[in-house]
C-alpha cells in the first residue's frame, strides 16, 4: 500500500509547471528589474549631462550668473529626478601668473541616484559631473 503510494507520488507531473516557475521567477525579476534599473541611471546620466553643459552655455553667456539660478535650471532640465538630491557647486578657479585677462569658473554638479527598489539591485550610485568654463575678465 504504502509503496503503490510512492509510486504513484513520484509519477504524479499534475504540480511540474508550478514548480519550474517558481524556480525561474525569481531570477527572472531580478534581471528585469535590473534592466530597468540600469536604464533609468543611464537616463539620468544623460539628463544630467545635457543640464549640466546647458549650465555651462549660461556661465559662457553671464558669468555672473549665481549658482542658484543655475541650479533652478538644471532642476527644470531635470525630468523623473529628486530635486533634493542634487547639489551645484560654482567656484573660481586661481588665475595662473600672466594669464589674467581671463577667468575660470568650475561648475560641479553631484546627484545621488537613488534606485527604486533599494538594496534589490542598486543601492545608490554617485553620479557627477564638471564643467569649465573660461571667460574674458
Amino acid at each position: 500500500m504504502i509503496c503503490t503510494a510512492c509510486k504513484r507520488f513520484w509519477r504524479d507531473s499534475s504540480g511540474a509547471a508550478a514548480i519550474e516557475f517558481a524556480l525561474i521567477a525569481m531570477p527572472l525579476m531580478l534581471f528585469t528589474f535590473g534592466i530597468i534599473e540600469i536604464g533609468r541611471l543611464l537616463f539620468m546620466q544623460q539628463q544630467l549631462t545635457y543640464a549640466t553643459d546647458a549650465a555651462a552655455r549660461q556661465l559662457y553667456i553671464d558669468p555672473t550668473t549665481p549658482a542658484a539660478t543655475l541650479s533652478s535650471a538644471i532642476v527644470d532640465d531635470l525630468f523623473l529626478g529628486d530635486p533634493l538630491r542634487l547639489t551645484v557647486t560654482v567656484g573660481t578657479v586661481a588665475a595662473q601668473a600672466g594669464t589674467n585677462s581671463f577667468q575660470t569658473i568650475r561648475l560641479t554638479v553631484d546627484y545621488d541616484f537613488q534606485s527604486v527598489a533599494p538594496d534589490l539591485v542598486i543601492d545608490a550610485v554617485p553620479l557627477s559631473f564638471e564643467r569649465t568654463v573660461i571667460v574674458a575678465n
